[in-house]
């Protein structure tokens, strides 16, 4: 059917108010829906579905009710369903069902997608509860875990195509759990068309396609995001009050542009840590111009050594048997030094979410820039105190090997030409000077006192030509003729 005959969140909320009319499957027919504020079943709301949550014979279900045609298929769902069992990824990414005709609305039949129900809460809402209590030892762990999320994940090229603080929740048991999969890319589906969806706007790179994205590493730059975000909270919680906003973690989709003056960069620049100039370097990266992305995060932002910028190749190993306790070649001391360490905060657990319903703080709207407040903690003074006088941000130091930035000029910068020099006042009273002696001498000679014409004419004229020859005042900072300095500093 087209897509715009497909039922409404509202039609669904209708429909389900009576479950065994609704539903052609007799499991479902059964489910007993969570009510809002009107008697309604609750429904949320995405870009292509309604999501119910269900109780059906006890158990929690989120029943995934479609308003496009165009979201997914019984074919997608039975492939993913196939690919998270064999590779183990159900304690991150839940297992699914999909019904054909499940739901009769509108005088039609409709599919429904039946996904484990998950009690905890939104990633940027658990970000909260952690920044607003200071808890930097969980906001590190969290960090930590969402890389090795990540990296399970890319290493068996699964791509989940949306990742943003709604798709991922932390459960009771202090997990990252994934929702919402129409966008998920897996190698059984290789070749297939890509998704219409292309990801929330402030987790995505700018310009970028359904198509040009589409593939198993799609994620690299959405999970950079979040990583940097943590790892940056994880040094200064105080970052989380003016730069979130309720949909965002710390960037938003302006922030994604050169040459990174927004208020976010401004903020991170305050944060003293190698990490976070680290990540922060990467993600500036990852924002140039058609740039796309060709491995996982954990290989970008911490890859293997002789991937490293400076390194010498290793040397080709002779012919012969190697010996018994030979050891792959060092990686070079100052090379690995300039990248992130594995972490150490592993051991700290993270505490459940609360049960009760959290208000994530969000910023108020920002006063004028000089009177912003800042992050919490202290920073580098160098660069902030010039962007706090409303100077351009100088840019960080992008590259290891001193090459700028893709967003830096690449050669000499060109300065307009200087305007030409204004005539000084003293040039125009002497010329005044000049006019009033020939105007005298018009008027003593028409009087008859030839003598006193000529006196002042002489006087009037001699006056003004020195004083249109005379220098003119030096203006703070030139110097004097021959371009030499008359002396100091």
């Amino acid at each position: 059917m087209p897509v715009s005959q497909y039922p409404s969140a509202g039609d669904y909320q209708a429909a389900l108010q009576s479950p065994a009319n609704a539903f052609t499957d007799s499991r479902l027919q059964q489910a007993e829906f969570a009510l809002d504020n009107w008697g309604l079943p609750d429904a949320i709301t995405g870009t292509s579905a309604a999501v119910f949550h269900a109780t059906i014979e006890g158990r929690g279900y989120a029943l995934r009710c479609y308003t496009r045609s165009d979201a997914s298929s019984r074919e997608r769902y039975a492939a993913f369903d196939s690919f998270v069992a064999q590779h183990g990824l159900g304690q991150h990414v839940g297992l699914v069902t999909w019904y054909d005709d499940a739901v009769q609305v509108k005088s039609g039949t409709w599919p429904v997608l039946q996904m484990e129900w998950i009690e905890g809460r939104r990633l940027n809402d658990y970000v909260s509860f952690l920044a607003d209590d200071r808890n930097t030892g969980a906001l590190g762990t969290l960090a930590d875990r969402w890389l090795e999320l990540i990296g399970q994940l890319q290493r068996t090229r699964f791509a989940h195509g949306d990742l943003q603080h709604g798709n991922v929740i932390i459960d009771q048991q202090g997990s990252l759990r994934l929702v919402d999969f129409d966008g998920v890319w897996i190698p059984p589906l290789q070749g297939h068309s890509a998704p219409n969806e292309t990801g929330h706007e402030n987790y995505q790179p700018l310009n970028r396609s359904a198509q040009t994205r589409w593939g198993p590493w799609m994620d690299t730059f959405s999970a950079l995001v979040i990583h940097l975000a943590l790892t940056a909270l994880a040094r200064d919680p105080g970052l989380w009050l003016p730069l979130s906003n309720g949909d965002n973690m710390l960037f938003e989709r302006n922030d994604f542009g050169a040459p990174f003056e927004t208020e976010v960069w401004k903020h991170l620049a305050r944060v003293r840590d190698a990490e976070v100039v680290s990540l922060v370097e990467k993600l500036e990266a990852f924002c140039a111009p058609g740039w796309l992305p060709a491995k996982g995060l954990n290989d970008v932002i911490r890859p293997n050594w002789w991937d490293q910028p400076g390194a010498s190749p290793a040397p080709r190993a002779k012919a012969g048997p190697a010996p018994v306790n030979s050891a792959e070649p060092a990686p070079s001391t100052g090379a690995q030094a300039a990248w992130p360490t594995p972490s150490t905060r592993t051991s700290i657990s993270l505490p459940p979410p609360p049960t009760w319903a959290y208000q994530a703080k969000v910023a108020p709207p920002p006063p004028p820039p000089p009177q912003r407040p800042g992050p919490s903690g202290t920073g580098a003074q160098s660069s902030v105190a010039a962007m706090a006088a409303g100077q351009s941000r100088p840019p960080l130091p992008v590259s290891k090997t001193g090459i700028p930035a893709w967003w830096q000029p690449q050669g000499p910068v060109k300065t307009a030409p200087a305007p030409p020099a204004k005539k000084s006042p003293a040039q125009a009273v002497g010329v005044i000077c000049i006019i009033f002696g020939i105007v005298l001498f018009t008027v003593l000679l028409a009087i008859r006192q030839p003598a006193a014409a000529v006196v002042v004419c002489i006087a009037a004229v001699s006056t003004g030509i020195g004083i249109i020859k005379s220098r003119p005042p030096k203006r703070p900072g030139q110097l004097p003729p021959g371009g030499k300095s008359s002396g100091g500093t």
